[in-house]
């Protein structure tokens, strides 16, 4: 089987599961708590956006813009992907009610440092960019997973800046403390 198919399979579970995950009214919807500033609809444009790429990327193969021919490193994006999907999963199975699709804070939101959350505060953001760099991968086009990797690693920098503030200004000193023990997105790294 094409692993752009299974690609696609992959991301359509992704779909699947993320709205499985959710829970309650709070949970499922779309509007932005006050301190979002953005950050929800640009996740959303970016993985819009890198969708259409993953999905086009058949046909820039078909004309040679940026792809290659390399089964190995395909399979690898594979691997990459599902791997990041049972990162996002578990990451949104430890949050429980917490996990929403915008920022805000919930009547009783509290900290949560077990599992992945006590190395990595946003282990959710980290799943979904293993996912998107697998997709590229998977698809076999160098130029869709540098657009994926610029445009990925963009937006999530800034959300998880804009989110660090919405937690740090709710749960204070609380928070400021679990950030000194652990990375924000990439362990060792960021």
């Amino acid at each position: 089987m094409n692993t752009n198919v299974l690609a696609y399979l992959l991301i359509a579970c992704y779909f699947v599961i993320e709205r499985l995950l959710r829970k309650g009214e709070q949970a499922l919807s779309l509007q932005p708590g006050q301190s979002d500033r953005g950050s929800s609809r640009l996740i959303w444009a970016t993985g819009l956006f890198n969708l259409f790429i993953i999905l086009i990327a058949p046909v820039l193969n078909f004309y040679r813009i940026g792809n290659w021919e390399n089964n190995y490193l395909s399979w690898f994006g594979l691997a990459l992907m599902i791997i990041g999907l049972i990162i996002r999963f578990w990451a949104a199975k430890t949050l429980g009610k917490l996990y929403t699709r915008t920022l805000q804070i919930l009547e009783d939101h509290h900290m949560v440092n077990q599992g992945l959350y006590s190395i990595i505060r946003h282990p959710g953001y980290l799943g979904t960019f293993i996912m998107d760099i697998g997709a590229g991968f998977a698809v076999s086009n160098w130029f869709v997973l540098i657009i994926i990797l610029l445009t990925g690693l963009t937006v999530r920098v800034y959300r998880v800046k804009v989110e660090e503030e919405m937690l740090e200004a709710s749960l204070g000193e609380q928070y400021k403390t679990y950030c000194e023990t652990t990375w924000r997105l990439i362990p060792f790294i960021y």
